[in-house]
């Protein structure tokens, strides 16, 4: 089975800690205004219950009066993990929220359930997650034979440094999307069981990752239903969580969702409303509006250009990317007008490029239904 060179662990770990430092540099210009205070990353609404709730644990608490954003719903999940308190009736749409709540989780249990701490928590984790998504990704370059600088993608990733600053789930998703395929493509069997069962609940898209490998599996490697089944069952505890949410917050992590709409609309309209702003009087909108256009192509033209290369289907972290990407041609106005958004919604996908992009493909070298067992076997095409 593929291995990491014994002699080049610091390769990853020097990845992860450039990722990790990228990330603590991206969290200082929100923090100085706001006096240092942790608190003000999870941009909490200061006219919600949620401000309330923060002020009432602590006066010091840096909510905001405008420019409140996702990262106060995660904060909202670590004082009210299951949704029995108060906090969470003041989400926009708790359902959808709780659909996705394994930061939110992590942060109550790094936070000891102390709700002060809870602001605290979440920063080390967007911290944690970068570490281990860099050190992840440039491990899995390493084990296809080159250097680990797809790691860059990570370290370099708007979308993961902005998510990462702002107390945003999607660092946490790479880490563990990351952690899976070197788990699969090793042969690491507890990490990849470990990763899958955690991925959904980070991101719901994520079932997608367990169907893809067990698809794979299948189709490209020949194995029985049976040796498949622990990927898909993965899934359960997930599907057990959106159950209970459904009965507790009486509706599914899908209802009062816009994040999706008609395919390429959202983009196309990203486009529109910039060229439109791009001739505004208003120095600000103008400005806003050049940038987002260039950006918005850049993005599109990397993924495009992914896509196109992982139709090839030559292993199956193609297969995952194609999947993602349809996801992300569904996305709506809201989740790509701001480049903020458009870069964040993608933050994950951008990672998967250089695997897609770059030969040789990330395929698993071993057979056989057994850890410590398996044998060698010759490379897919």
């Amino acid at each position: 089975m593929p291995r990491l060179p014994s002699d080049r662990f610091r390769v990853p770990a020097a990845y992860g800690l450039l990722a990790a430092l990228l990330t603590a540099i991206a969290m200082i210009p929100s923090l100085r205004p706001a006096g240092w205070s942790l608190t003000a990353l999870p941009r909490v609404s200061a006219g919600t219950g949620m401000g309330a709730a923060a002020k009432a644990v602590d006066p010091g608490f840096r909510v905001v009066g405008q420019g409140a954003y996702d990262g106060e719903f995660y904060w909202g999940i670590a004082v009210d993990p299951i949704a029995r308190g108060d906090v969470h009736q003041s989400f926009d749409t708790a359902s959808y929220r709780y659909g996705h709540p394994l930061l939110g989780w992590l942060g109550w249990v790094l936070s000891a359930g102390q709700a002060r701490f809870a602001a605290a928590a979440l920063a080390v984790l967007g911290l944690l997650s970068m570490l281990a998504a860099g050190a992840a990704a440039a491990a899995l370059g390493l084990v296809r034979g080159r250097s680990g600088v797809e790691a860059l993608f990570v370290a370099l990733n708007p979308g993961l440094l902005y998510a990462a600053a702002h107390d945003l789930t999607e660092p946490l998703s790479a880490a563990l999307l990351l952690g899976a395929l070197y788990g699969y493509i090793c042969n690491r069997r507890p990490l990849l069981l470990a990763c899958l069962v955690l991925l959904p609940l980070a991101k719901e898209e994520f079932v997608l990752v367990a169907l893809a490998l067990a698809g794979w599996e299948l189709a490209r490697r020949g194995r029985r239903v049976a040796d498949v089944v622990p990927l898909v069952a993965t899934l359960i505890p997930a599907a057990l969580w959106w159950v209970y949410a459904r009965l507790t917050l009486g509706a599914w992590f899908t209802s009062g969702d816009t994040a999706l709409g008609v395919p390429l609309r959202g983009w196309a309209r990203s486009l529109v409303d910039a060229g439109i702003n791009s001739f505004a009087g208003d120095a600000s909108l103008n400005q806003l509006g050049e940038v987002t256009v260039v950006l918005v192509v850049a993005l599109l033209g990397l993924l495009a250009v992914a896509g196109l290369r992982a139709l090839r289907l030559h292993g199956p972290v193609e297969l995952v990317y194609l999947l993602l990407a349809v996801i992300a041609l569904f996305l709506a106005p809201i989740a790509t007008e701001l480049p903020r958004d458009a870069f964040r919604n993608t933050a994950v996908l951008v990672v998967l490029v250089p695997f897609v992009i770059v030969a040789p493909s990330l395929v698993p070298t071993w057979t056989g239904r057994r850890a410590g067992r398996d044998s060698p076997a010759a490379p897919e095409p």
